[in-house]
């Protein structure tokens, strides 16, 4: 029963320094005592985020010249890859208009 109520100390410390923390900037980190004088670090945040640079010309991704950009085509600028779905509304390809929308509003 003793070994109970430690780790539920040791679970509702973590929730509560969890909620306090998550104002503070990216990569931040806590130490804490537990009530039985266990010490623990709890580190939280997301990573930095990568740098891509601006996105290429829509002729420089579209390889087969076809007039949209494929998933393919899409993997050689990372950030338009991962929001292919969103910007090619769930077909398989993205057209220049639907690319130039999202590079001028979502691309940042």
């Amino acid at each position: 029963m003793k070994t109970n109520c430690h780790l539920s100390s040791i679970i509702v410390s973590i929730g509560l320094l969890t909620v306090a923390d998550s104002s503070q900037a990216q990569g931040s980190a806590t130490r804490f005592t537990t009530n039985d004088g266990t010490q623990g670090t709890l580190t939280s945040g997301q990573p930095a985020p990568d740098h891509y640079g601006p996105a290429p010309p829509f002729g420089q991704l579209d390889i087969d010249r076809d007039g949209f950009i494929s998933r393919d085509e899409a993997g050689a600028y990372l950030p338009l890859l991962n929001d292919f779905d969103f910007v090619a509304r769930h077909v398989n390809r993205i057209s220049q208009r639907q690319f130039e929308y999202w590079n001028r509003t979502q691309n940042r």
